[in-house]
């Protein structure tokens, strides 16, 4: 006999689909996108993005990552536990592991990029106020990362990705 647990679980794995979680992440990689063109206008931002678009583009990585990591049948749950919760690290070593790169060309700005937004977000910190002296990447390697990310796994997932190319990424 099946228990409600194992009923509730099976259905909420039925309804996060790969492709849905690759919508919000190209929903939240083009919100980051905006925010930085309209703040990119104004001075102080021409290089370092607003906290918002690097919040919402690392939200975006996530959600993207976690396509990936649905489309190779990590269930929900397993998605939503400690082990990988909001843990950019976590979810990425596990995608590469079930062959992420056999689709994404990976950067050495791309490996900077990623552990930037880890050690920006440790204790949510692209969320709420931490003080103290932060390193805040480049845009210019954050955004290829969030985009070349989503443009590698939206395919694979069944979901369509942004148009954009960064002229010096393979």
């Amino acid at each position: 006999m099946v228990s409600a647990n194992e009923v509730a679980q099976t259905d909420e794995d039925e309804r996060t689909t790969a492709t849905g979680l690759a919508r919000y992440a190209y929903e939240y990689i083009d919100a980051a996108r905006l925010v930085d063109s309209n703040h990119g206008k104004r001075p102080g931002f021409e290089f370092v993005s607003p906290v918002p678009a690097y919040f919402l583009a690392s939200h975006g990585v996530e959600l993207t990552l976690k396509a990936y990591l649905r489309h190779s049948d990590i269930s929900v749950r397993e998605l939503s536990s400690k082990r990988y919760g909001h843990d950019l690290r976590t979810c990425y070593r596990k995608a590469k592991e079930l062959r992420l790169l056999d689709h994404f060309a990976e950067d050495e700005r791309d490996i900077r990029a990623m552990d930037m937004l880890v050690e920006l977000n440790r204790g949510h910190g692209l969320r709420y106020i931490r003080t103290g002296y932060k390193q805040f990447p480049s845009w210019a390697i954050v955004e290829p990362l969030a985009v070349r990310l989503h443009q590698a796994v939206a395919p694979v997932v069944g979901y369509h990705s942004f148009t954009v190319r960064f002229g010096d990424y393979k």
